[in-house]
């Protein structure tokens, strides 16, 4: 399996100033739901990252759903290879919105995508990988030199943690490559006074159909609801704890 280098992707983003990542992860009682990750980069460039000289002015605010996009082409994409076919209908349960003006200096992208099951939710990253999205490029060329090992540009947090959802409980901890990958790539220089620490912010929110009984993590926020929980780390807490965002949860039993 691929290592999805987490903590090299976070600790790159640093040389580009503050970022904050959003991941969302929505449960249903059947154990589909939907997965969202988001990208505000506007501090990046503000401080004139990502912005080539001589290059114009990009404005863009859209929302692509791509089930819609599919029908709206089915005709052109009919004379496409099968395997060409096959692949461009990969996304159809992704959504993506952006938002970039290199005028204001605004750059914020979500990507959403539908799944049926945990096994699915982990096809989140291989579905993007060779896809020809041109809003998607937006972000590579922003992350081309931290994140070389990524053909669509997004990282995969999905395939570097074991997730379990069921009426019962809902659990999520790093996989033993990860952990290795972690320690690996440490930065031991980093300490928890450093103002650098809080410049990059990775937030991870998990929203369930029941309510939540217990916890056995300390960094999780219970959310008002009981059904769903928010962990957010900075630089300096992702970097000395790879399980800081593994959690166990119990839910209610009515």
């Amino acid at each position: 399996m691929k290592k999805i280098k987490i903590t090299v992707f976070i600790i790159s983003l640093l040389t580009l100033t503050s970022c904050e990542i959003v991941q969302e992860t929505r449960f249903e009682a059947n154990g589909s739901g939907k997965y969202s990750l988001g990208f505000d980069l506007s501090e990046m460039m503000k401080m004139g990252g990502g912005t080539e000289s001589g290059e114009k002015n990009k404005q863009l605010d859209t929302l692509i759903v791509f089930s819609e996009f599919l029908v709206a082409k089915k005709d052109s994409i009919s004379k496409l290879s099968k395997e060409k076919q096959d692949k461009i209908k990969q996304l159809e349960k992704f959504s993506l919105y952006v938002k970039a003006d290199s005028v204001s200096k605004k750059f914020e992208m979500k990507i959403s995508y539908d799944f049926d099951n945990i096994a699915e939710l982990k096809l989140f990253g291989e579905k993007l990988k060779g896809q020809n999205i041109k809003e998607l490029e937006l972000l590579s060329d922003k992350t081309k030199d931290i994140n070389k090992d990524e053909d669509s540009g997004i990282p995969d947090f999905n395939k570097s943690y074991n997730t379990t959802f069921n009426k019962d409980m809902f659990s999520v901890k790093i996989t033993p490559e990860g952990i290795a990958e972690a320690e690996k790539t440490k930065d031991t220089t980093m300490t928890k006074d450093n103002p650098m620490a809080d410049l990059i912010r990775f937030k991870s929110r998990y929203l369930f159909p029941y309510k939540i009984e217990n916890v056995d993590n300390e960094n999780v926020r219970i959310l008002p609801s009981f059904k769903g929980i928010e962990i957010s780390g900075n630089l300096f807490e992702i970097n000395n704890n790879p399980k800081f965002f593994d959690v166990n949860i119990e839910f209610e039993h009515e």
